[in-house]
């Protein structure tokens, strides 16, 4: 296996993408062939992964204390566990969310325009989770999570701070959005599926690793604590292919699937505070399904709370509000109560999630096709 995942890596080596930059940082341990195209595999991430944890010392350029009240909003989404006509959010991300110290205002995909800009003025963070859903104009999810994105760019762009991060599902998203290519992803042989990060030479002066303890970054490089439970991906090659979207984001990390096919598994902004994993932080710490393997150590737990540590400390540097303190309480997650979705005898698609917030719909007359 080792050989299979070493052959991969240098595989990658020959990929127009890479050489631009992005290659990946080879495991501890690891043996190459002393040809070369080893020899410069080895050089170029000499910079990368190894060095960013010797010399991370936590990355101390802006304070992020201005708002001890931090909320950020999720956008649900319909399909399983959720009835029909309903939409849900999984609980592990309401609770990451809320292990950090922010609050949770939840935002449903099928709201109007107008009700997402009014939820969009009072967040200070936007989480674009996990789950399943069309990723084209047209489907409600995607309409609204557009809509989101270009209110989240535009505000940066008018020098209000206001970071979103993506995952899973919500990676896929934000690569969507931004490349507008609609069939920019590709499939992976990686549900069930916790693996390493093979670091690139971006990571070195990544603001989120910089941010993150260094135990934590060498445990994402060493050990499989990144939970991947995906079918669909983003390539190197497509990253390549449609420069907007590598214009917008620098790749920070690989995975290796089942086959040893690599994807990007952790992208970040280069000019706006946005962040996406293709791995789940949320469910080393809350989702405890028997039927996937989701890592549960130590040091898995320790990453997941760090992770959302940096996270809630973004959006303590936006200063979005609402009005007052009643149109607050009116919107927070506290108005609605989570359900047991993760018994044992239930056997539906989304049986990985122990709990899930069920939302009744916003609005029934919008236009756009539901993604059950």
């Amino acid at each position: 296996m080792a050989v299979l995942k070493l052959q991969a890596v240098l595989a990658l080596a020959l990929l127009p993408a890479l050489a631009l930059a992005a290659r990946p940082t080879l495991l501890p341990g690891a043996t190459l062939q002393r040809d070369a195209s080893a020899q410069t595999l080895q050089q170029a991430t000499r910079s990368g992964g190894s060095s960013l944890v010797k010399g991370n010392n936590r990355d101390k350029e802006h304070p992020n204390d201005a708002n001890l009240r931090p909320i950020i909003g999720i956008l649900s989404q319909p399909g399983d566990p959720a009835p029909a006509g309903q939409s849900y959010i999984a609980a592990s991300y309401v609770k990451w969310l809320e292990s950090a110290g922010a609050r949770v205002v939840p935002i449903f995909y099928d709201m109007t325009p107008q009700q997402v800009q009014e939820r969009f003025d009072v967040i200070n963070g936007l989480l674009l989770p996990g789950g399943g859903a069309t990723l084209a104009p047209g489907h409600r999810f995607y309409d609204t999570a557009r809509q989101l994105v270009d209110l989240a760019v535009a505000a940066n762009d008018n020098g209000d701070y206001f970071p979103v991060h993506g995952t899973c599902l919500g990676m896929e998203t934000l690569s969507v959005v931004l490349s507008a290519n609609y069939t920019i992803l590709s499939p992976f042989d990686a549900e069930d599926a916790p693996a390493p990060l093979l670091y690139t030479a971006d990571a070195k002066d990544s603001h989120l690793l910089r941010s993150l303890p260094p135990d934590v970054v060498d445990s994402l490089q060493n050990k499989p604590i990144a939970m991947e439970n995906h079918g669909m991906g983003l390539s190197m090659t497509a990253l390549v292919e449609n420069p907007e979207l590598g214009k917008f984001f620098k790749v920070l990390s690989l995975s290796l699937d089942k086959s040893g096919a690599a994807y990007i598994s952790t992208l970040e902004g280069r000019k706006y505070p946005f962040t996406a994993t293709q791995w789940h932080p949320e469910k080393n710490a809350y989702e405890w399904t028997p039927h996937l393997h989701i890592p549960h150590t130590t040091e898995a737990i320790r990453m997941s709370q760090e992770v959302a540590n940096f996270f809630a400390s973004e959006a303590r540097r936006n200063l979005h509000k609402a009005k007052n303190i009643l149109e607050e309480d009116d919107v927070l997650i506290y108005n609605w109560k989570p359900e047991f979705t993760g018994r044992h005898a239930y056997i539906g698609e989304e049986k990985d999630f122990e709990q899930a917030y069920l939302f009744e719909r916003a609005d029934p007359q919008r236009d756009g096709a539901d993604d059950a």
